[in-house]
């Protein structure tokens, strides 16, 4: 985990700089313009801290148990209790809300694959081997794939 400096700065000048952080991000014009921000600010170890985090807070709200997340994150006990602490007890509700957002987002992809699902079925059957039937073959194993995934985290 990064380290922090022992010499402390004004609670004042750490406020201000973090309002200069805020609007920084906030004028990037697209995620891939907030990914390259964010790779070039981030060391190796502060990205993987903070998507663990997420991901902590995600299968939290998804009613995981600690052990399942520990096993499935190798993290320790103390950081999801840390999570679970600020999901619930965030002063601003900026944690719950950024993983509401995510799962309104798996639901809106999983709603869509359903239906994608539905007009594959629905597709009159194919010769085997055609072109037609390996495309169709190929739109459902892509689509099992990314439903795993999300089914998954």
């Amino acid at each position: 985990m990064g380290k922090v400096s022992k010499r402390v700065i004004s609670i004042d000048l750490e406020n201000h700089i973090f309002e200069i952080f805020i609007k920084t991000i906030s004028k990037l014009k697209n995620a891939a313009e907030v990914q390259n921000f964010l790779y070039d600010l981030l060391s190796p170890t502060e990205k993987i801290m903070l998507i663990k985090r997420l991901a902590i807070a995600v299968m939290l709200t998804k009613g995981y148990t600690y052990d399942a997340i520990d096993h499935t994150l190798k993290v320790s006990r103390p950081t999801i209790m840390t999570v679970s602490y600020f999901l619930k007890h965030g002063k601003k509700g900026g944690y719950k809300k950024a993983v509401d957002e995510i799962l309104k987002d798996q639901n809106r992809e999983a709603l869509f694959d359903k239906i994608e699902e539905i007009l594959i079925s629905m597709s009159p059957p194919k010769i085997y081997s055609s072109a037609s039937y390996e495309r169709k073959r190929k739109l459902g194993k892509e689509l099992f794939r990314i439903k795993s995934l999300r089914n998954n985290f």
